[in-house]
């Protein structure tokens, strides 16, 4: 595993974590947001928009691509809290720790710890958000992955029973008001949904309760998975959903959120996520897919 300095897309001052197989790039002059994440020497399975990247400073929110962090749920103000300034930079053993100062109008400071495996596609992000305001704030942390175009997202839904008889309801899925059942972009499983992003597209969106623990997206055959923890009796926003995905007509999304929590203050929360990634993935089309090409690869990096 090695860590460098580089430019990247603009910005004078990125880090560069790697080993023999894969890479992730990280910014320093903005975020915290890691800009790439793929395959050594191949394509960045994160969206870069060519319109922003490389800017710095600025009062405007600008949403760059990449990995973000944010505080669900989604209010103006403060979700929209430009993150447009240099980090503060630790070294960690395996890794950084990316921390940017305390946002002057919420209170929160956000941090992303870094760590790389030394061998396998395989990186660890803390998503970190500490309350430095004056009193209590209730929030949950939400980690965004912008991926590039042409994904699908692959989103297990909770477990089903059709068992007879069974009169109460189980599942939850929530759509915003943007969101058109009939969007030819979705199919609509019993066991997963998919999403898949397309050219001159609206936006849309999806979320679903997931207790699978995972969710993935594959582009070009190579897939990028997200392992994360669903607390049972936890309460979770936007109809207690913890795994969401939103597209248009340049990239997608694919959302994972903590538990909502009222933050005391100096309190910090943290979601983690550990990434994976594969290579020749078909990109799925069904459920049937989906058990037979991302399902096992899903089980074995569970497993690890």
């Amino acid at each position: 595993m090695n860590i460098e300095k580089i430019p990247f897309a603009g910005w004078k001052n990125c880090l560069r974590l790697g080993n023999s197989v894969m890479e992730v790039i990280a910014t320093t002059d903005v975020g915290p947001r890691i800009i790439f994440c793929g395959f050594k020497g191949k394509q960045n399975l994160f969206y870069e928009n060519q319109a922003e990247v490389g800017q710095t400073g600025g009062k405007e929110y600008i949403g760059y691509g990449g990995h973000r962090l944010w505080a669900a749920p989604e209010l103006a103000k403060r979700t929209y809290y430009p993150d447009n300034s240099p980090l503060e930079v630790k070294n960690l053993p395996d890794g950084v720790l990316l921390t940017s100062a305390v946002e002057t109008t919420t209170g929160l400071q956000k941090s992303m710890e870094i760590h790389m495996d030394p061998r396998e596609p395989k990186v660890l992000v803390r998503n970190v958000i500490k309350n430095c305001g004056l009193w209590p704030i209730t929030f949950a942390p939400w980690a965004l992955s912008v991926m590039a175009a042409g994904g699908t997202a692959v989103l297990p839904v909770k477990p089903r029973d059709f068992t007879p008889g069974l009169l109460l309801p189980t599942h939850a899925v929530a759509i915003w008001p943007y969101t058109r059942m009939t969007d030819p972009r979705f199919t609509w499983g019993d066991d997963y949904i998919l999403l898949r992003q397309a050219a001159n597209s609206k936006p849309t969106k999806v979320a679903v309760i997931n207790e699978a623990g995972w969710a993935a997206c594959v582009i070009n055959n190579t897939a990028f998975f997200k392992f994360f923890t669903y607390i049972s009796g936890a309460t979770y926003t936007d109809f207690g959903t913890n795994l969401q995905s939103w597209t248009n007509k340049d990239c997608l999304e694919l959302e994972t959120l903590g538990p909502m929590k009222t933050v005391d203050l100096e309190e910090t929360v943290i979601h983690e996520e550990t990434w994976y990634l594969a290579e020749n993935v078909p990109a799925p089309q069904n459920d049937a897919d989906v058990v037979k090409n991302i399902l096992p690869i899903a089980k074995k990096f569970a497993d690890k």
